[in-house]
């Protein structure tokens, strides 16, 4: 098959469509043929530090963490889906690929109602932000929180999904430009951290208390401020380290008694249950337009050096996805 991959980890130039052999289904798993691969932050980390999976695969590295496409073929003991059918997964690896071979427990069949380019770019973000938000947090209506990176792929989400719930938002960006974007999903209230101390403006709009929870993938750059904008026995929830791996010690928890969590979605993945749950409530979201992805950016997969460069300069917003030609 032909994939994006690379072999020799760097700038966004070492992506490149490589010949590489097919992936094949063991019993329980499915392959895809990929119509639609959602980019990530997690792929730069792969790509640019060989991170994550392309620490530990053999060259080429395959990156890419969701995809779209039609069933290619089924494994052994695979009967609740069938050779044709649209579907969307995550996946640890492997989702700028032509095939894609993941557990069919976790694909998520799509209905007519969602195309492909959405079906491919929703699912990273989408089940992240859910779980954050209900299988972490466990938010309540009347609940605040912050969330870092409001106009990016899971604040967007994070965004709308709060809103469902009878939260209020706060978010912070890094431009102008982007609080706009940020408002049109739901933030009620929003900062730009290159101007504002993000922070103190919590505090202030929020008459000295701080919120409830405060959902971060910034990490390095933002964690100790974090504890400052937390209220008494808040919550905050780790899930990436864009500028660097958050670290924090007691001296910073122990003045508020806050709680730190770190949320990966592959562990609700890897839950049956837990995974259901997100696709039950989810799905039905995407599929009437309620909750929407925003997708900025649509590539042909020779691009994926250009959507690269874009996302990891943050000079996107929304979601970016490639497109295959298959």
């Amino acid at each position: 098959m032909q994939a994006v991959a690379f072999t020799q980890s760097g700038p966004p130039e070492v992506l490149r469509v490589l010949e590489v052999p097919d992936p094949s289904p063991g019993p329980g798993q499915v392959r895809i043929q990929v119509k639609v691969s959602g980019v990530n932050f997690r792929d730069i980390g792969v790509r640019r530090d060989g991170t994550n999976e392309g620490s530990r695969t053999p060259q080429p590295v395959v990156t890419g963490i969701e995809a779209s496409g039609v069933v290619e073929s089924l494994g052994a003991g695979v009967t609740h889906l069938r050779v044709g059918q649209r579907v969307a997964t995550i996946c640890q690896g492997g989702g700028y690929g032509g095939l894609l071979v993941v557990r069919a427990a976790q694909v998520v069949p799509l209905p007519d109602s969602i195309p492909d380019q959405v079906g491919g770019a929703f699912a990273m973000t989408g089940f992240t932000a859910w779980h954050l938000l209900h299988t972490m947090a466990q938010v309540q209506p009347g609940d605040t929180v912050l969330v870092h990176a409001s106009a990016g792929g899971v604040g967007i989400m994070l965004s709308q999904l709060a809103k469902r719930s009878g939260v209020t938002v706060l978010g912070t960006v890094g431009s102008d430009d982007k609080m706009a974007t940020a408002k049109r999903f739901g933030v009620d209230e929003v900062i730009n951290y290159r101007r504002d101390n993000f922070a103190q403006a919590v505090l202030d709009l929020t008459g000295g208390r701080g919120v409830d929870v405060v959902f971060d993938a910034v990490g390095a750059a933002t964690v100790v401020d974090d504890t400052q904008a937390l209220k008494t026995f808040g919550m905050l929830v780790s899930f990436g380290g864009a500028s660097g791996p958050a670290q924090l010690s007691a001296n910073e928890l122990r003045p508020k008694s806050l709680r730190w969590a770190w949320f990966g979605v592959f562990n609700a993945y890897v839950q049956p249950d837990v995974w259901a749950r997100g696709v039950a409530n989810l799905v039905p979201l995407i599929a009437s337009g309620a909750v929407d992805p925003y997708i900025t950016g649509v590539y042909a997969r020779e691009q994926a050096p250009e959507a690269h460069r874009l996302l990891e300069g943050r000079a996107s917003q929304g979601k970016l996805a490639l497109v295959h030609p298959n």
